[in-house]
């Protein structure tokens, strides 16, 4: 009986190991430290993007519900796209924005792409999902869901599983701490790699396609799964302005035309150009940067401040990821951080 106990003891252990400890990065050529930088002189929005309610054909939530988990989550604007419907602008405050999402097909019926339409912006959704791969024109002129946080977590549902089956372990003691655990099944470096290679040039954004699929409501009670609080408290996206927004038509214009920033944080980091420099300013000490090219090649940062200097003309992205312990050049338990804007040098 105790042989059992021990064992069930150990795997209890060894699970929660795995769990917290990694994934493990080797840090191969780390970029000097920048000096000690303040983010810029900018005015900055949350925005969450990509969202489904009752007015979905697959989805149960209501309007009320997704404006108070973005006043509880602290959100600056919610964009709902429902399923080729923008019903929900008839219940909208002005900071919720209505969008639709469609589907394109070709004259015979052909799936040609899924595009997140809310007034002039338009955004190419679901591209890493098989069928949804956009098979039209890559126009500059459309963003582009990097992330797809629904896409993302169930890309590898065997790991999602077992992630799943640990947090519900380890909730009574920890309770929503761990949610930011589950980022970690978000493979961002992977995205960026198959955005250059198949040569998008879109500025990119991330997108939570949030469905309520069981839906339970008393009087003063609700239970909702998943709730709009947990996917807004997972992922939410930056925009800087270098003036105020002050309505949705404001911040749309900014997503359009400014940088954005997919964080996995509710504080904002910052990433901007200087010159033939890139900057980042992260609110966390324990940072880890990457510079992607365009054509691949990386270079690496650790802290809250990195300068990547001497920059060919060309787009770049960086990623930024927290660690929970350095050991020389090992970084145990990194997950995503950020994802930048593309960003141009010239």
């Amino acid at each position: 009986m105790i042989e059992i106990v021990l064992l069930v003891l150990a795997l209890f252990m060894g699970l929660s190991l795995w769990f917290f400890a990694f994934p493990v990065r080797f840090v191969k050529d780390v970029s000097p430290n920048a000096p000690l930088m303040e983010p810029p002189d900018v005015f900055v929005y949350s925005y969450v993007l990509h969202i489904h309610t009752q007015f979905s054909y697959d989805s149960l939530g209501k309007p009320e519900d997704v404006i108070r988990a973005r006043e509880e989550a602290g959100i600056d604007y919610v964009i709902v796209t429902d399923h080729g419907n923008d019903h929900i602008k008839n219940f909208a405050d002005d900071k919720l924005i209505a969008g639709k999402e469609i589907k394109l097909n070709d004259d015979k019926g052909n799936l040609q792409g899924d595009l997140l339409e809310i007034g002039d912006l338009k955004v190419i959704a679901h591209h890493f999902r098989g069928k949804y791969r956009w098979k039209l024109e890559k126009t500059r002129d459309y963003l582009f869901e990097l992330v797809d946080l629904r896409d993302a977590l169930l890309e590898n549902k065997l790991k999602l599983i077992l992630y799943l089956f640990i947090g519900f372990l380890l909730y009574p003691i920890l309770g929503r701490r761990i949610i930011s655990n589950y980022t970690k099944l978000i493979n961002t470096e992977l995205y960026v790699e198959r955005y250059f290679k198949e040569g998008w040039l879109c500025k990119v954004v991330g997108g939570l396609d949030h469905h309520v699929k069981l839906y339970l409501r008393e009087v003063k009670k609700r239970l909702m799964v998943p709730s709009y609080e947990l996917s807004f408290s997972v992922m939410r996206n930056f925009v800087t302005s270098r003036t105020p927004i002050e309505s949705g038509k404001d911040l749309l214009k900014s997503i359009k035309e400014g940088i954005n920033l997919i964080s996995f944080s509710s504080k904002p980091s910052f990433v901007w150009i200087e010159e033939n420099s890139i900057n980042v300013y992260s609110p966390f000490n324990n940072t880890y940067v990457v510079l992607i090219s365009r054509y691949g090649d990386k270079r690496e940062s650790i802290g809250s401040n990195a300068k990547f200097s001497h920059l060919e003309g060309g787009f770049y992205i960086v990623l930024g990821y927290t660690y929970a312990l350095k050991v020389g050049r090992l970084l145990f338990g990194v997950k995503p951080l950020f994802v930048s804007d593309l960003l141009e040098v010239c």
